[in-house]
């Protein structure tokens, strides 16, 4: 029984047969690796029978057949797969860099001569009794690895946790690393066959040439882990920013030292300053270094003063926040004279905090503060009258267009009506209300149609302000000068 073939090999097959019966041959278009699919004749030579993939070129040139990967550039001259613009670019260097160590680590194929005779239930056996030193027994781990067994099937056939298996890995690297580069004592390495995987392992993003001056100095001093970890992040340090140019050597001692000389640097208080500067004292190696965290006491020596138990609260005020403009209140809009509104004093204010001085003869007027608005620091003589209720004021309902009840309730309430009375106003203008008073000396504001048939007009009406409201936003400062 013969298998079907795939739909889109038929036509193929069929002209296959039809050139075995002696029939007429396909046209050269419906034939594999014709002119019209971008290859040779059918029976061509092996290089013409590719695969020839979107954006390649038909031609036989020497990058034919590649496959094209977005973004790739082809071969210079413009030729090749891809046919891209700009192919006789160079190439884009890569900035990777591997971290240091990389090629030290034995490579994953590589098996240890100690472990290559074992079965893998010798090697968990071990693993269960913890015979050897635990570098021995971490290369049984990669073995283990190879031969079917992942870290949690490790760590149930063991009990060896998964987070140990991942330090001693890392850490048996760093082990061997030293090892083999001989820059450390068999009698120091001999100090990290106990617990010594905790030590060596934060010692992995260090160099070979780092690693042996830093486990020499943790075997002598006899590190902590917690130790064993700052020294190796001062190592980082002390390279990243050059402590050499700053009299620190490269030495472990000196590097410590260099550590607690950039502590102190960050320090405010000048005890946490003396702390650092003595602890760098105490490990330093070099006579240069042990000079610079002596200047740095020195520059600490002096009165010691103590903290204030009191706290001192310093606010840096904004501008808006110092503005303001004192006004005499020449009385109630209502009641007061046109005398009483000329007699007003007024203040000048000075200084960065806007200092003011009352006068003598103004020390028995009220006075309001006011936002140092510009229209207030334009005028010559503002003066501030107090109005008890503006809905009550028919010149302000006008200007106000109040006519229902709600309109009228929130018009209500008191406000200020602030008046220039320095007589330097130009000559009244139709669109700007103005303070007036009749031949009884009796207050009025008037729009500037009608002032000027009034007795005397003291001056123009710069603004009215009303308290903040609890129900409605309070208005602008644009809003306030609409009278």
């Amino acid at each position: 029984m013969r298998a079907a073939l795939p739909t889109s090999l038929k036509p193929f097959a069929a002209g296959a047969r039809s050139q075995q019966r002696g029939a007429a041959p396909l046209p050269p278009a419906a034939r594999l690796g014709g002119s019209g699919y971008g290859g040779g004749s059918y029976g061509g030579s092996d290089r013409d029978r590719r695969l020839i993939l979107p954006g390649q070129e038909a031609g036989g040139n020497s990058g034919a057949g590649r496959l094209v990967i977005p973004g790739q550039r082809g071969p210079p001259g413009g030729g090749g797969a891809g046919g891209l613009a700009g192919a006789g670019a160079p190439p884009v260097q890569q900035n990777f860099r591997p971290p240091p160590g990389f090629m030290d680590a034995v490579a994953p194929t590589e098996v240890a001569p100690e472990v290559a005779g074992m079965s893998p239930e010798e090697m968990l056996n071990r693993l269960r009794s913890l015979t050897g030193h635990w570098h021995q027994l971490a290369k049984l781990l990669p073995a283990l690895q190879r031969a079917g067994f992942d870290g949690p099937a490790i760590e149930e056939a063991t009990g060896l946790e998964r987070k140990i298996q991942n330090v001693w890995g890392t850490a048996a690297q760093v082990y061997e690393s030293i090892k083999t580069s001989g820059l450390l004592l068999s009698g120091a390495l001999e100090h990290f066959d106990a617990d010594g995987e905790y030590l060596l392992y934060e010692l992995r993003f260090l160099s070979i040439q780092q690693r042996a001056p830093a486990a020499a100095y943790i075997a002598q001093h006899n590190l902590s882990p917690h130790e064993s970890m700052v020294l190796a992040r001062a190592i980082k340090e002390h390279e990243r920013r050059n402590g050499r140019r700053e009299g620190f050597a490269d030495t472990p001692a000196d590097v410590l030292a260099y550590k607690f000389y950039r502590d102190a640097m960050e320090c405010r208080r000048k005890e946490d300053v003396e702390t650092c500067a003595r602890k760098g004292l105490a490990v330093a190696e070099s006579d240069e270094a042990r000079a610079k965290l002596s200047e740095l006491l020195e520059e600490q020596e002096g009165p010691s003063y103590a903290l204030p138990a009191a706290i001192l609260t310093t606010l840096r005020l904004a501008r808006d926040e110092l503005g303001f403009r004192p006004l005499a209140v020449a009385g109630d809009l209502q009641t007061a004279t046109a005398d009483q509104v000329l007699a007003a004093p007024k203040v000048a204010s000075e200084g960065v905090f806007g200092n003011f001085r009352v006068p003598a003869h103004g020390a028995g007027y009220e006075w309001v503060a006011l936002p140092n608005w510009s229209v207030l620091t334009l005028v010559g003589h503002p003066v501030a009258l107090m109005i008890e209720n503006c809905a009550d004021v028919a010149r302000i309902r006008g200007a106000s267009s109040a006519k229902t009840e709600d309109e009228l309730k929130r018009l209500s309430g008191q406000g200020v009506v602030v008046v220039d009375i320095s007589g330097e106003s130009a000559a009244v203008q139709p669109s700007q209300y103005y303070l007036t008073a009749d031949a009884y000396g009796r207050l009025d504001l008037a729009p500037g149609g009608e002032a000027a048939g009034a007795a005397r007009v003291l001056g123009p009406v710069l603004f009215l302000a009303r308290p903040p409201s609890r129900d409605t936003p309070s208005a602008t400062t644009s809003e306030l000068m609409s009278l």
